[in-house]
């Protein structure tokens, strides 16, 4: 009788903890700002900022306006202060979400002294007008991996790797096909090519399900719970597609770069919006969280195998 109560409570409990955490009063950690503007206006717009917070901001000056269009164009930064002859305006890239583009706006603001009009050089498509089309298949596809793994091994607990497998493969291309087909073709909420989208959404469906099946394989029955607080809870609260890994605390954005969920919204929204920025580094990523958990339970599956075939000289080994 306690043990559910226990699981579901320290669950619940790492869950409102972390979120309440990453988001009931984010603020920016070494936030990349471009600036293309006098050695005046730069010098006196950095110094107003790092007074404010000495860490918030990481400087990027460029030589003109069309250089710091070309940077926020490729997600180098996600916007620039530009000085537009004796005027200032922000540069921004609406697709990096209007939350990340209202608080640089508003620390510009605070900075140069008065409001500064705002051009949004890569803006949002129609069908995701919030920017949050990425999180949200993200987080679907995580669950569904999770679910996946948690069923398959309760139905099928000593099914063989290589059968494992094959249902993975089946069950990840399913998922990157079902969601490109829903916010690729149908919504047009993700503005990448249908073939990058499923292969995103693959490789984390994929990733999603080989780690909780080995933790499943190396904890047993709390491998469910330890699945879910790593992937559901610590995996989408820091994957960015709230707000940017640079508005988390410092305890949690260093999963930012590691994390499977992470690496997907970055490569989601690199291909949709950026010059497909990020998107090979975020498909080594979760390549090597698939072929890693495989790995691992292909060793975990041979020692077990290997007990079970020779058990005397294990027992002899323990009597003596």
């Amino acid at each position: 009788m306690l043990v559910p109560v226990v699981t579901a409570l320290a669950i619940g409990t790492i869950f409102v903890a972390v979120y309440l955490a990453a988001f009931h009063a984010p603020s920016a950690h070494h936030q990349p700002l471009g600036i293309a503007a006098s050695d005046q206006v730069a010098a006196r717009t950095e110094l107003a900022l790092n007074t404010a917070d000495p860490s918030a901001y990481t400087f990027y000056r460029y030589p003109d306006a069309e250089a710091a269009r070309q940077a926020i164009a490729h997600d180098e930064v996600p916007a620039a202060l530009v000085a537009d002859g004796h005027h200032l305006r922000l540069l921004a890239a609406g697709a990096q979400g209007p939350s990340t583009v209202s608080n640089l706006a508003a620390a510009v603001n605070q900075a140069v002294g008065h409001p500064v009009p705002i051009k949004d050089v890569r803006p949002l498509v129609a069908g995701d007008a919030r920017g949050l089309s990425p999180f949200y298949a993200a987080f679907g596809v995580v669950l569904a991996g999770f679910l996946f793994a948690v069923s398959s091994y309760q139905i099928a607990p000593r099914l063989r790797l290589a059968a494992r497998v094959a249902s993975m493969m089946v069950f990840s291309a399913a998922s990157g096909a079902a969601v490109a087909l829903i916010a690729h073709t149908a919504m047009n909420a993700l503005p990448a090519s249908f073939f990058t989208v499923a292969v995103v959404v693959g490789l984390l469906a994929w990733a999603t399900a080989a780690a909780t099946g080995v933790m499943l394989r190396l904890f047993g029955p709390i491998g469910m719970p330890m699945a879910s607080v790593v992937l559901l809870t610590f995996g989408n609260a820091t994957s960015g597609g709230i707000l940017p890994a640079t508005f988390l605390p410092a305890w949690l954005s260093p999963l930012a770069q590691i994390l499977a969920p992470a690496a997907a919204i970055r490569a989601l929204r690199g291909a949709a919006y950026f010059h497909n920025a990020h998107l090979t580094a975020a498909l080594l990523t979760m390549s090597a969280w698939v072929v890693g958990c495989l790995a691992l339970q292909y060793v975990l599956d041979w020692v077990a195998a290997r007990r079970a075939a020779d058990p005397a000289p294990l027992h002899t080994a323990a009597v003596r």
